[in-house]
């Protein structure tokens, strides 16, 4: 050190009596923070790279929820909504306290419907207007078919002439009659036809001879053809009505009258009271024929 130069005191003292104190102070201020360098990263291990986009503007907005995806096709749109409508209605069934159904097992076979009576089968095509005019068009058949019979007659055809009544057919006269009103429907019903002749089979030898006296007639077939001849309508001859008192006497006799007053006729002329007699094998004959009898009123 060069003559006369003053030299200062060292301060290096002050200096470490400070840092000490810091140091003092630092442990008594933070005697519970972790020893410095402790929550530093870990040097031996490279930091991660992060790669940011810098964004200008206005905040990005929150994505939307996503909506539930529409189904495929509209059939399983169809079951959705209707797997949703039955979610809502087991919702309502348990807020009223009602029970819930059970839906059938998934492989379970649906009950047999039980099958519809044929009546029911056949009422239900009456839903077709074809059907309907099919069966109109057979009933008025039917109704011209039995008008045209009824007004008209007919000329063909066989069968039996029955005591309830009908129009019978020109053919349909029996051997023997087995009741007095039959007997006498048969003799209206071969008049009739177009061999009247054959009406005369139905009376006994004295029966012919009295028909064809009472009509002005040389004999029974001779008397037929004239009343054939004033026939106008063969159909309704054929089928005269019988009162109920027509029959005079006890029909468990042997003799029986049918009254010709209380028999209406029409198409025709009207024959008079028949005498009928039981023969042996219990079929019945006519044995006189006449215009006059004490029984009806002149």
């Amino acid at each position: 050190m060069p003559p006369g130069h003053f030299q200062p005191p060292l301060t290096t003292s002050p200096v470490v009596t400070w840092a000490a104190r810091a140091g003092i102070m630092w442990g008594v201020a933070d005697q519970h923070e972790p020893e410095p360098g402790s929550n530093l990263p870990d040097k031996s291990r490279p930091a991660d790279i992060v790669d940011a986009e810098v964004v200008d503007g206005d905040l990005v907005a929150a994505p939307t929820p996503a909506k539930p995806a529409q189904p495929a096709d509209d059939a399983e749109f169809r079951e959705f909504q209707e797997f949703q409508r039955f979610k809502q209605f087991r919702e309502w069934q348990q807020a009223q306290g009602g029970d819930l159904a059970v839906p059938p097992p998934t492989g379970a076979q649906p009950a047999e419907q039980p099958k519809k009576p044929w009546w029911k089968t056949a009422l239900g095509l009456l839903r077709y207007k074809f059907v309907r005019r099919l069966i109109y068009l057979l009933v008025l058949l039917l109704l011209l078919n039995y008008a045209y019979d009824y007004y008209f007659g007919s000329s063909s055809g066989g069968g039996n002439v029955t005591e309830g009544g009908g129009s019978a057919l020109e053919d349909a006269i029996p051997v023997v009659a087995t009741s007095p009103k039959q007997a006498v429907r048969s003799v209206y019903n071969g008049l009739r036809s177009d061999s009247p002749e054959t009406a005369c089979t139905l009376f006994s030898a004295e029966g012919q001879h009295q028909f064809a006296r009472e009509h002005s007639a040389p004999n029974c077939t001779a008397a037929a053809q004239q009343v054939n001849s004033q026939i106008t309508d063969p159909g309704a001859y054929a089928n005269p009505k019988f009162g109920q008192d027509v029959i005079y006497g006890d029909p468990s006799a042997a003799e029986v009258l049918v009254l010709h007053c209380r028999v209406q006729v029409t198409g025709g002329p009207l024959l008079g009271t028949f005498k009928l007699s039981r023969q042996t094998d219990g079929s019945w004959e006519i044995s006189a024929y006449s215009f006059q009898t004490s029984a009806c009123p002149n």
